[in-house]
C-alpha cells in the first residue's frame, strides 16, 4: 500500500456515512430538510450535501441519492421475507375498558386515580399514533422493496397473501379504533373533560382519514402484485404446455386451417333415416349491425309488412263542473296551553314597559289556573323553547352546581324579556288568543223567524 491510498477521495464520505448514519436512514424513506433555514444549519444534512449524498427536490427539502437508495433497497431484500406488523388491537380495547374505570372513579370522588387514568389513556392513544404511523412506512417499504426476496415464484404468491391479510387486520383495527375513540370523545366532552376530548380529537381522529387512504392505497398495490403474478402463472402453465408438445412433436409445423368445400355435403341435405322427415337445411347469413346489405335487406323486409290500422280512441267528454255548497262557518278549536303561553308574554311586556326586572316563569305560573295545572319541569320547558320564536328573550336560571362538578347542567326557572321585535309580532300573532271570540252570525231563515 502507498501513502497516496490514505488521501482517497472516498473516506470523507464514508465517514459522513457513519457519522450521520440516522439521517441516511430518514432519507431513504422521506425526504429531509423541509423546515427551510432550519434545515441548511443542520451539520449532518449540509456536510452529506457537500458530498452530494443529499440531492435537492425542491421545495419539499432533499433527497437521498438514486445509487445508494437502490443499495439500500438491495441490502433490505436479503431481510426476512415475512415481517409481521405491529398489532394494536389491544391498546384498542384498552381505552374504552380505561374510560369506564375513570368514570367509575369520578363517581366515587376519587379524583387522583381518575387523573392517574386520564394519564393512561392519553399514553395510549400516543402508543397507537406510534404503532399506525410506523406500520404504514414499513408497509409502504415493503411495497418499494417488494417484501423482501424469495426463492421462487410460489413463494412470491404467499407473500402476498400473507401481507394482503396484514393490512386487512391492520384495517379492521382502525375501524375499531375510528369507533371506540369516537364514543370516547364524545362522553368526554358531555363531561366536562375538554382538554381529554381535544387530544383523541387531534391524536387520533384527525390522522385517521390519512393512516386509511395510505392503508387502501398500500392494499391496491398488494391486490395488484397478486393480480399480475396469478397472470404470470397463466402464462408459464401455457409455455410449459407449449414447450413439451415442440418436445414431443419435433416435426410439427403448427396448427393448419382445414380446407373446406363451398357445396354442401350431399348427405347433410337429405332426410335422415330413422324418426319423422326434417326440412332440408338451408343455409342462413349472419347478420350484423355493421354489414349495410344487411340494413338494405332488413329495410326492405320491414317496409313489405302490412301496415297497422290503428283504431282512434273516443274522446272523452269533459265531467261537468259542480259547485260546492258553502262551509258553515266553525269555531276556532280552544288551545289552553297558546292562551297561557299569551298571557304570560303580555305580562312580561308589562313587566318591562313598567321598568321593572325580567319576569321569572315559576312566580308567574303560581297565579294562573291553567299553568299550575302542569306540571313545574314541562311548563318551564314549554315555555322556555315556544317564546324563542316570537322573538322574546329568554335566559335560563342555572341551578347552583352539585358537590364534586364544575358546572351546572340542570336548571329551574327561566327569566323573560320583550324584545322590540317581539313586542310587534305579539300583537299579530299570540295577542289574537287573548281576545274575546266574535259571536257567530245566525242563518237567514232564522233571522226572519226571529221576533224582536
Amino acid at each position: 500500500m502507498k501513502n497516496a491510498d490514505q488521501s482517497s477521495p472516498l473516506k470523507p464520505v464514508f465517514a459522513a456515512l457513519s457519522r450521520h448514519s440516522d439521517l441516511v436512514e430518514i432519507a431513504l424513506r422521506e425526504p429531509v430538510g423541509m423546515d427551510g433555514d432550519a434545515a441548511v444549519s443542520d451539520p449532518g444534512i449540509r456536510s452529506l450535501r457537500e458530498f452530494n449524498v443529499l440531492r435537492s427536490a425542491g421545495e419539499r427539502g432533499y433527497r437521498l441519492h438514486s445509487k445508494l437508495r437502490d443499495f439500500a433497497n438491495d441490502v433490505l431484500q436479503i431481510h426476512p421475507a415475512y415481517q409481521s406488523l405491529t398489532s394494536i388491537g389491544q391498546l384498542v380495547e384498552q381505552i374504552p375498558m380505561v374510560w369506564r374505570e375513570l368514570d367509575d372513579l369520578r363517581s366515587a370522588g376519587d379524583y387522583q386515580q381518575a387523573d392517574e387514568a386520564i394519564a393512561q389513556i392519553e399514553q395510549d392513544a400516543f402508543d397507537i399514533s406510534d404503532l399506525v404511523e410506523r406500520n404504514l412506512r414499513l408497509l409502504g417499504l415493503l411495497l418499494s422493496t417488494r417484501f423482501g426476496n424469495v426463492s421462487s415464484l410460489a413463494a412470491k404468491a404467499s407473500q402476498n397473501r400473507y401481507y394482503q391479510r396484514q393490512s386487512e387486520l391492520m384495517a379492521n383495527d382502525l375501524t375499531r379504533l375510528s369507533r371506540a375513540v369516537e364514543k370516547v370523545e364524545g362522553e368526554a366532552r358531555e363531561r366536562g373533560l375538554q382538554s381529554l376530548a381535544a387530544m383523541l380529537r387531534n391524536t387520533i381522529q384527525a390522522q385517521l382519514p390519512r393512516w386509511t387512504q395510505t392503508l387502501s392505497q398500500h392494499q391496491s398495490q398488494i391486490r395488484r402484485d397478486i393480480f399480475s403474478l396469478r397472470e404470470i402463472e397463466r402464462k408459464n402453465v401455457l409455455l410449459a404446455r407449449t414447450a413439451m408438445l415442440l418436445r414431443q412433436n419435433p416435426g410439427w409445423r403448427g396448427i393448419e386451417e382445414p380446407k373446406l368445400d363451398d357445396e354442401i355435403a350431399p348427405f347433410l341435405m337429405s332426410k335422415p333415416f330413422v324418426g319423422a322427415p326434417l326440412a332440408p337445411i338451408r343455409m342462413h347469413m349472419d347478420p350484423h349491425d355493421e354489414d349495410r346489405s344487411m340494413k338494405d335487406l332488413m329495410r326492405d323486409e320491414v317496409r313489405s309488412l302490412p301496415k297497422l290500422t290503428a283504431t282512434p280512441t273516443p274522446a272523452k267528454k269533459p265531467a261537468p263542473i259542480k259547485r260546492a255548497d258553502p262551509k258553515e262557518p266553525r269555531a276556532a278549536p280552544e288551545k289552553p296551553a297558546m292562551q297561557a303561553l299569551a298571557r304570560l308574554a303580555a305580562a312580561a311586556i308589562r313587566n318591562a314597559k313598567e321598568g321593572n326586572k325580567p319576569l321569572s316563569v315559576m312566580d308567574w305560573r303560581i297565579g294562573d289556573t291553567f299553568a299550575r295545572g302542569m306540571a313545574p319541569a314541562l311548563w318551564l320547558a314549554f315555555t322556555a323553547s315556544a317564546l324563542r320564536p316570537y322573538k322574546f328573550r329568554v335566559v335560563r336560571v342555572a341551578d347552583p352546581a352539585a358537590q364534586g362538578e364544575r358546572f351546572s347542567h340542570t336548571f329551574s326557572d327561566a327569566l323573560v324579556m320583550p324584545t322590540p321585535d317581539a313586542i310587534a309580532l305579539f300583537v299579530r300573532t299570540l295577542g289574537r288568543q287573548l281576545r274575546e271570540p266574535k259571536p257567530q252570525g245566525k242563518p237567514a231563515a232564522d233571522q226572519a223567524t226571529t221576533v224582536p
